[in-house]
Formats: structure tokens, C-alpha cells, sequence
């Protein structure tokens, strides 16, 4: 299955920064399903993928649905979720007017924002 073929797919994940964040909601699991798949603004040479939070949790004055997700680590490939392996990642919050937009991808624009670390894994 390749990557472009996760969308539509069932996420969990597990949140494990930062602090507050797991303080206010706990650490998961949370349920999410992917969206939509592209390429991380920061690494273009990796791909990221959009995911929709089944209920959407408020923290720091937003209400936390959408994010774009991308591997943590330099060797991370969001391709292991195909094969049910867990992908250490970086998740930032993104606006339902973002995720809807013509490059949601595009994180450019990202100075100190709601963002997430975690693991996740297909369901």
C-alpha cells in the first residue's frame, strides 16, 4: 500500500509532550483519521500527513482538531504506518480554515503555535 493510500486510515496516537498539554487531556489514546498526504514544508524530501482529531480538545484557546503530522526523527518514514509500525512524530496544530485550504502543508507561516510530540500507529 503506498503512502498516498493511508488517507481515510484510522490513527492512534499517543501524546507525550508537552506537559500541559497531557496535564489538561492525558496522553492518549487519541483517535484521529488521516486526511490528506503531502510534503513537510520544513523537509520537503519527506512526506506529512494531515489528521482530523475524532473530538477535537481545546487547549491554549483553540480547539484542537486538525493537524499536520511528520516524522520526529531524521530516519523516521510516515510509510512504516502502512505496515502497522509506530512512527515517532511531531504534530502542529492547524486551523479548519488551513486544513481545508489549498496547501495545508504549508507551515511557513508557524512562529510558537499549539504543536505536539507522539507516537502513532495505524488502527
Amino acid at each position: 500500500m503506498a503512502t498516498k493510500n493511508l488517507i481515510g486510515s484510522d490513527i492512534e496516537l499517543i501524546v507525550s509532550d508537552p506537559w500541559e498539554f497531557c496535564s489538561v487531556h492525558g496522553t492518549g489514546p487519541f483517535l484521529a483519521k488521516v486526511t490528506k498526504v503531502g510534503r513537510d514544508s520544513q523537509i520537503p524530501t519527506k512526506e506529512a500527513i494531515q489528521i482530523r482529531f475524532s473530538t477535537p480538545l481545546p487547549y491554549k484557546g483553540m480547539l484542537c482538531e486538525y493537524f499536520i503530522t511528520s516524522p520526529r526523527l531524521e530516519s523516521g518514514d510516515l510509510g512504516d504506518l502502512v505496515y502497522d509500525r509506530e512512527v515517532f512524530c511531531s504534530l502542529t496544530a492547524i486551523s479548519a480554515d488551513r486544513a481545508n485550504s489549498p496547501d495545508p502543508f504549508d507551515l511557513s507561516w508557524w512562529r510558537g503555535g499549539i504543536g505536539l510530540i507522539g507516537t502513532m500507529r495505524r488502527r
